[in-house]
């Protein structure tokens, strides 16, 4: 992806990160779950801040190595982490939404447990805009990695007790096709963000 382009596409996506969470907060409203608000309203301010200065820190990037990422490369990672983001809020909501069905009111430690999701792509967002060869590798490992929790989670239930109703499947759940669908996109986008880093690698490595 041309890096113009790459960075228009990018600050959309940080828009409409912050836009999913303020539609997260309002759900969490009607949830009424004053500490859901509370949290989702700090992590949207969190992912809004670091996106800005993961952009801003991508300006000032030097290539000192053609084992370096490019500028192309490095904006390039930047998408495909914003939008792995953006993917894992909508996931998010949808669990909202479910909640609100079931009149279920999330717990501070599931709403506190449910925040590592965000962290690898937020991790590799981070270190791919400092334009070194370790943020194409944690993004090749986050994309995959958000793709096969989420499928373990929903498909086969936890390991560990600490998701809530979400401990069983989503078959157990009975949950609807909005659930479904949401699923499936979160696993592809996370098959795709690995395959574009793995891309970008064998790139940086062929040469």
């Amino acid at each position: 992806m041309e890096s113009r382009t790459a960075k228009v596409v990018s600050w959309i996506l940080v828009v409409a990160l912050g836009v999913t969470e303020i539609v997260a907060t309002g759900l969490m409203w009607l949830g009424k779950s004053p500490v859901g608000v509370v949290i989702h309203a700090l992590l949207g301010v969190i992912i809004v801040v670091v996106s800005w200065w993961a952009l801003h820190a991508a300006k000032r990037n030097r290539i000192y190595s053609r084992h370096q990422p490019t500028v192309s490369h490095v904006y390039t990672l930047i998408v495909t982490n914003l939008a792995m983001l953006e993917v894992i809020a909508i996931h998010d909501c949808d669990h909202m939404r479910q909640a609100m069905g079931w009149n279920y009111q999330f717990t501070l430690a599931l709403l506190l447990v449910n925040m590592i999701v965000y962290l690898p792509n937020l991790l590799s967002l981070i270190l791919a805009s400092q334009g070194q060869l370790k943020g194409v590798i944690a993004t090749l490992v986050s994309g995959p990695l958000i793709a096969a929790a989420f499928l373990k989670l929903h498909l086969l239930g936890a390991w560990l007790p600490v998701w809530g109703p979400w401990n069983r499947s989503f078959f157990a759940l009975g949950v609807d096709m909005i659930s479904w669908w949401i699923l499936a996109i979160t696993a592809i986008a996370g098959i795709l963000v690995g395959m574009m880093a793995t891309y970008i690698l064998g790139q940086l490595t062929a040469s």
